[in-house]
């Protein structure tokens, strides 16, 4: 089949279904609309071809050259485009559905509100790439390169980043559930308002970072490094920070609401009306850390140090203290007898 033959086709409407098109110049075709089944454009050329609102089902684009193609609200399901060009490509509200894109080069994409759901991309350059608003499900991500991506809102689950670049990308407000970055050095990463819901962070280097209103909830920050980060009202409610390092961070406000921080160096931080409720800080380091106002009812702080702390109307409510060491807590607030009692009622019947 050559170009005019499949133009006329998919502008009649047809369903075009197991042609071979590999290897043919399609540069600038305009097949928009189309319904394509397992058709080949194995190495074919189709720079600047529009797939606008296209359906390709198992179709074949290994090593096409798809650059500045549109692919606007295109759907590939079950496609092959490993070592495909899409650099520039415009692809926004594109779908990516159980897809190979192995060694793809995606550059300069735009790729707003697009869906990748159960793809590979190992080996993928989405650099520079736009994706704001889009969503990574489930994606295979092993080497692939994020290097100046933009991911604004952007919804990412259960992916695997401990080797991908991740090299001045930006990650504002985005959604990261339940996705992997143990180990990695992300003090210079932008995570500006983002949620790592769920996340394995275990080790991960944060020294500096700002952090302001970023959620940890449920992640697994054990040993991780927050020295000097600013953490400012962020979120580690139900957070695993065993042996982390939160030395001299800024984190007026942050929630530890049922937190695990056993072991954990918090000396010399800011953590002034920050809520430690029901938190687990056995052995928790707190030598000069600012705790005006923190809140560690119900807490565990046995063999904690509070040595030169802060404590200016600290409440101390119903908290566990086995061997806590105390410089002074004289300004401190000890258990509340009315809000215990409360605590303590039951329906009678």
């Amino acid at each position: 089949m050559q170009r005019a033959e499949i133009e006329a086709r998919v502008r009649g409407g047809d369903h075009v279904e197991g042609a071979d098109l590999a290897g043919v110049e399609l540069s600038g075709a305009v097949l928009a609309g189309g319904i394509l089944e397992r058709v080949s454009f194995a190495g074919a050329r189709l720079a600047g071809a529009s797939f606008k609102e296209t359906l390709l089902h198992e179709c074949d684009l290994t090593g096409a050259d798809l650059t500045g193609a549109d692919l606007t609200r295109a759907t590939f399901h079950k496609c092959a485009l490993t070592g495909a060009s899409l650099r520039g490509a415009r692809m926004v509200k594109a779908k990516l559905l159980s897809s190979s894109l192995a060694g793809a080069d995606f550059d300069g994409a735009r790729m707003a509100l697009a869906v990748l759901e159960h793809v590979d991309l190992t080996g993928a350059r989405l650099t520079t790439v736009n994706l704001d608003r889009a969503a990574i499900l489930s994606a295979k991500l092993d080497r692939t390169s994020f290097a100046g991506a933009r991911l604004a809102q952007t919804t990412v689950l259960d992916a695997d980043f401990t080797t991908a670049d991740l090299t001045g990308a930006r990650f504002e407000l985005a959604v990261l559930v339940g996705s992997k970055l143990a180990g990695r050095d992300l003090s210079g990463l932008a995570l500006g308002g983002s949620q790592l819901t769920g996340c394995d962070l275990k080790g991960c280097n944060f020294a500096g970072a700002d952090l302001a209103q970023v959620g940890f909830k449920g992640a697994d920050l054990t040993g991780a490094n927050l020295e000097g980060a600013r953490l400012a009202t962020a979120l580690f409610v139900e957070a695993k920070l065993v042996g982390a390092v939160l030395r001299d961070a800024q984190a007026p406000q942050a929630l530890f609401v049922g937190a695990d921080l056993s072991g954990a160096d918090c000396s010399g931080a800011n953590l002034d009306q920050a809520i430690f409720s029901k938190a687990t800080c056995r052995g928790t380091l707190f030598r000069g850390a600012g705790l005006t106002y923190a809140d560690f009812s119900h807490a565990d702080v046995s063999e904690a140090v509070f040595l030169g702390a802060t404590l200016f109307r600290a409440r101390f409510h119903s908290t566990k203290e086995t061997g806590t060491i105390f410089g002074t807590r004289a300004l401190a607030l000890g258990d509340d007898e009315l809000l215990a009692e409360a605590e303590r009622w039951r329906p009678s019947h």
